[in-house]
């Protein structure tokens, strides 16, 4: 958990969370824009999801669709 109210700790500065050692406190959240085709994960997501990631950081990909209806 991070300090409450200390001066130092920045976006840019390093973060532990859990196990996870964070180079930074930048996060990209969930987009929820179903690009995997059909359901189905292909490389041109893995592609658009390692154009937006950094060494250390934390990226939330995507869910996937619990059945062909739930696309809203």
């Amino acid at each position: 958990m991070a300090s409450q109210g200390n001066s130092t700790d920045t976006l840019f500065s390093p973060y532990k969370m859990g196990r996870f050692s964070l180079s930074h406190r930048v996060v990209l959240a969930p987009m929820t824009r179903c690009r995997a085709m059909n359901g189905v994960p292909n490389a041109a997501l893995g592609e658009y999801y390692a154009q937006r990631t950094t060494p250390g950081g934390f990226l939330i990909s995507e869910g996937t669709m619990v059945s062909p209806g739930s696309a809203g």
